[in-house]
């Protein structure tokens, strides 16, 4: 399998948005016919639909500066809203939607959809949430896994930044952040292991596609993998937050983690870590968010999520990617700080039933919902 190397710490960001109807605030299977109104978008490359049909997925170019990316992704954004609002439709944050029951998910007419839908039965179905996905482009594949293997260590702390999915089949799940427990179904789901080398990498490859429950990485569910055709390290953790500028600013402090493992700056502890630390600290931020206590690798230790958090923020001032992505660091900063997405998805769903609406304003209360947690452009 050959990495096709590219230029150290570009990077770029895709983004699943919710299809909602604006009436009454439901999942809309509507994605094929936004799609046609695509067509002739010069940018058509930068949109994909997925296994669903209640999802739109919009894609960046490769990028060196954050500033660059939000102007690119927030023109996107604004062009695929206003095909959908002519529609009686529009398109949402969040890694998952208040009224989101798997069996009324329809798949996409595709090759792709229809062999997952053979192979997993209803997971697909079940899967259909809401992610973002951030490429750190890296110098060579041995490069993407040991930097890999720093950002799957991290990952308990991307999950609890971007916590954005609380609820489901319209009821509170518990959790800050419940998507990222949907790949754990998965065989080939959850945290990447921790491997030696590219060549190692290949090995387990090939282990797995021999299941035939894969036939590509594509099939490969980890929180972190290699990207091998764009010579980058895809970070898959994060919950779709509920607006742009949140995900840009998540892409660009991503971005500063891989810079810093990247010269060596951070390193996992030689001492091996409790034996299901990685696996209970993911729990732990999918559960608790940035209230959370989570493991450290680098320390070795518990703690806090957000002097973990604080710490990275001081360290990334000194990376050489800072200075073309501060304002968004700085603003990431900052909006830590204040309510996070989950908390505004509890709070605007809390102020709605407090007006005690009948069982059969039901829409009414979803369509009020899901103009509250618009926050896409803001």
């Amino acid at each position: 399998m050959e990495f096709a190397k590219s230029d150290a710490l570009t990077f770029g960001l895709e983004l699943e948005f919710q299809i909602i109807n604006q009436a009454t605030g439901l999942l809309s299977p509507s994605s094929l016919e936004i799609w046609k109104n695509l067509a002739d978008h010069e940018d058509i490359a930068r949109f994909s639909l997925e296994a669903t049909l209640s999802t739109m997925e919009i894609n960046s170019s490769i990028h060196t500066s954050a500033d660059a990316m939000y102007e690119e992704i927030e023109t996107l954004a604004v062009h695929i809203r206003e095909i959908a609002q002519t529609m009686g439709l529009d398109i949402r944050g969040g890694g998952t939607q208040m009224a989101q029951f798997w069996n009324d998910r329809i798949m996409a007419p595709t090759d792709r959809a229809q062999e997952l839908e053979s192979k997993f039965g209803f997971l697909p179905k079940r899967f259909s949430t809401y992610g973002m996905h951030v490429h750190i482009g890296m110098p060579s594949g041995d490069d993407a896994i040991r930097i890999g293997n720093v950002l799957q260590a991290m990952s308990p702390l991307f999950i609890a930044m971007a916590a954005a999915s609380p609820f489901l089949q319209l009821a509170d799940t518990g959790f800050a952040a419940a998507r990222p427990l949907e790949t754990l179904m998965y065989p080939h789901g959850g945290p990447m292991p921790e491997l030696r080398d590219w060549a190692h990498f290949e090995e387990v490859c090939d282990e797995v596609f021999a299941t035939d429950l894969a036939n590509s990485l594509k099939d490969i569910y980890w929180d972190v993998r290699p990207k091998p055709e764009f010579g980058t390290v895809e970070v898959r953790v994060f919950d779709t937050p509920l607006s742009i500028k949140k995900a840009v600013a998540m892409a660009a402090f991503t971005r500063a983690c891989a810079s810093m493992a990247l010269d060596g700056h951070w390193r996992l502890s030689p001492k091996p870590p409790p034996a299901t630390a990685q696996r209970v600290s993911r729990f732990l931020a999918c559960k608790n968010g940035m209230d959370g206590t989570l493991y450290n690798p680098f320390a070795a230790e518990w703690m806090p999520a957000r002097i973990w958090m604080a710490q990275i923020f001081e360290a990334a001032k000194h990376q050489p990617t800072y200075a073309a992505d501060a304002s968004h660091l700085e603003y990431l900063e900052t909006q830590m700080c204040q309510k996070q997405d989950h908390e505004v998805m509890r709070a605007a769903w809390a102020e709605i039933q407090a007006q005690k609406p009948n069982l059969e304003d039901m829409k009414w209360c979803l369509s009020r919902y899901s103009h509250a947690v618009c926050q896409l452009l803001t």
